[in-house]
């Protein structure tokens, strides 16, 4: 194999080498919401009325939650007062489930929220053929890059050894 064919083909490898490590730490960093589908709780802590009626939020409610498609969110209330998310009527002492079956973003009517409102992100889980598939993606375009600016470094001159 020639030298140009070989800094070609080690251009390309070192491109995708470098796409799939930038790609893994990101997916390592994002591991909380790049995961299987779950069963998720949300708990509506007791006193939670009185504390919107005063204004206050409970600490233990984010203002926005994430989810993948396929998780189902199970909210139990333990308040003495009934609550509502949206379609779900959760009557005190009671549980209700909600499936994300789809990718959307939803604001949903929330009796435990002071602004009255619920942020809920729904996004597709990622899987390993989305990562490989971005691996590719990036990794031929930076080999590509490589092996063109690996046509500026002078070639080794193969000297020929005189007897």
């Amino acid at each position: 194999m020639n030298f140009s064919l070989k800094r070609i083909l080690f251009a390309f490898l070192l491109g995708i080498v470098l796409a799939g490590i930038t790609s893994e730490v990101a997916y390592r960093l994002l591991k909380r919401e790049n995961r299987e589908p779950n069963h998720i709780q949300l708990v509506i802590p007791s006193g939670t009325a009185k504390l919107v009626s005063e204004g206050g939020a409970p600490p233990e409610i984010p203002n926005d939650l994430n989810f993948v498609v396929g998780d189902v969110l199970e909210v139990l209330n333990r308040d003495s007062v009934d609550h509502q998310l949206g379609p779900l009527w959760i009557p005190a002492g009671a549980t209700a489930h909600m499936d994300l079956g789809a990718e959307e973003s939803y604001m949903l009517e929330c009796s435990f929220q002071p602004g009255k409102y619920q942020g809920i992100e729904v996004k597709q889980p990622v899987t390993l053929s989305t990562r490989l598939t971005g691996i590719l993606f990036s990794g031929f375009p930076l080999g590509a890059l490589f092996a063109i600016y690996s046509g500026l470094i002078p070639q080794k001159k193969q000297r020929e050894k005189t007897a």
